[in-house]
């Protein structure tokens, strides 16, 4: 009799075990769609950058802000992007989202990525993950294609030998001027020289530029959702229909620009197209014999000129120069590979 008892009790306990394991299995089973819900809403919150908390440190070069500095040498970010650019730059996004899950992994980006090096597409990935949760989103890919185009278009300018890197003394004579401060600019250029050569290419320069054009700064979504509805508003549309009207790439060539008065921004200076054929030659043509030889062009400009050049003298006249351009047809892009941070 008690063997039996004995035998009904375990078979009860067993039972009961199985019960409380299979419950337990359903319950985790059915935690992971809320776990990933959760994990979505706290990426939503922290990408909303909606308080003070979201928003990145402050960084100062001489008690002066990093943002400031930024927007005395030229810089006007996101604010002044015209809504051709932006939708250029979303193109570009939606092109290497194969899944259109509007995020790029670092699978899609770094590994499947033709752009550069895979080194390189690595460090431009860290860049464009401003808030660092291993993806990057359409607003934080048009950030960093808005800061970085930006920023190699006010420094490259400052390239008075056209050498390619822009040296200590050329930065300093030019950033003085725009700084009215000889010694912040030597605090900034040495901020920027992070392997104190005393010169800044391209890379090294633009690692720092980044982090203070996002320093103390809204979210990368919060920043390109408030210039959507800006441009929205002087459109007359919403904000839906003016981020989906595609248009042509952006025009934000490197070393084009107003070519005197004001701090140099690197847009066209005026429309969204390409600067006048006169501005091109008044800004490059340092002899003023009325002929672009290759050498007086930056390199990171040749690639929009010298197509131009037909007969294949490394020379452009004004008149091969505008039979190019009449060419093209209204709104594309000018020949040649774009420089921009593209796959």
């Amino acid at each position: 009799m008690r063997y039996r008892q004995l035998f009904a009790c375990l078979a009860v306990a067993v039972l009961v075990g199985d019960v409380a394991t299979a419950h337990e299995n359903k319950s985790a089973d059915e935690s992971r769609p809320r776990r990933r819900r959760d994990a979505t809403d706290i990426r939503k919150i922290k990408n909303a950058g909606e308080s003070v908390k979201n928003r990145s440190a402050p960084i100062r070069i001489d008690n002066h802000p990093a943002i400031e500095i930024l927007r005395k040498l030229g810089a006007t970010l996101e604010t002044d992007i015209s809504i051709t650019e932006l939708n250029g730059y979303l193109n570009s996004f939606d092109r290497t989202d194969p899944n259109r899950d509007g995020f790029h992994s670092k699978e899609e980006y770094i590994e499947q990525g033709r752009y550069m090096t895979p080194q390189a597409r690595a460090g431009i990935f860290r860049a464009a993950d401003g808030n660092s949760d291993g993806v990057v989103s359409r607003s934080e890919y048009v950030l960093n294609r808005i800061i970085t185009d930006e920023g190699k278009s006010i420094i490259q300018r400052m390239d008075d030998n056209q050498n390619g890197l822009v040296e200590r003394e050329e930065f300093i004579s030019h950033s003085t001027k725009l700084l009215s401060n000889a010694r912040l600019a030597e605090k900034v250029f040495s901020a920027l020289d992070v392997n104190h050569d005393g010169g800044i290419p391209i890379p090294e320069y633009l690692r720092v530029w980044g982090q203070w054009a996002r320093a103390d700064q809204q979210s990368a979504e919060k920043r390109i959702e408030q210039r959507q509805v800006e441009l929205a508003k002087s459109s007359g549309k919403t904000g839906s229909e003016s981020s989906s009207t595609r248009s042509i790439p952006p025009s934000r060539n490197p070393g084009f620009g107003r070519p005197t008065g004001g701090p140099p921004t690197g847009r066209p200076a005026t429309g969204n197209g390409p600067p006048s054929v006169d501005v091109v030659f008044q800004r490059f043509d340092r002899n003023r014999d009325g002929k672009l030889q290759k050498t007086e062009i930056p390199a990171a400009v040749q690639q929009f000129i010298l197509p131009a050049d037909t007969n294949g003298d490394d020379v452009v006249t004004k008149a091969e120069l505008q039979a190019s351009r009449q060419r093209q047809r209204p709104g594309s892009r000018l020949t040649g590979r774009d420089d921009n941070n593209e796959k």
